[in-house]
């Protein structure tokens, strides 16, 4: 079976017939951010923001409650 495969050097390959997606937004704003970066969330968005959270930067974020406002998170980028 191996010698029924022939490698293409001299041409490129073909272009897929379905283009992939675009990035994820969350995923374009965890890379903006640098370390130390932090934003105020409202409880509603906690789980869906800390899922993106996860996915996208896994272990480098941290995710608490505001000290002082009730009801808000913190989001901080910590590596």
């Amino acid at each position: 079976m191996i010698e029924l495969i022939k490698i293409e050097r001299n041409k490129t390959a073909p272009r897929r017939k379905h283009a992939r997606g675009k990035s994820s937004n969350w995923k374009i704003l965890f890379e903006s951010m640098k370390v130390g970066d932090w934003f105020v969330l409202n409880k509603e968005y906690r789980q869906r923001i800390g899922a993106a959270g996860t996915a996208y930067m896994k272990g480098k974020y941290s995710l608490y409650m505001h000290p002082e406002k009730q009801g808000k998170y913190v989001f901080l980028r910590i590596k």
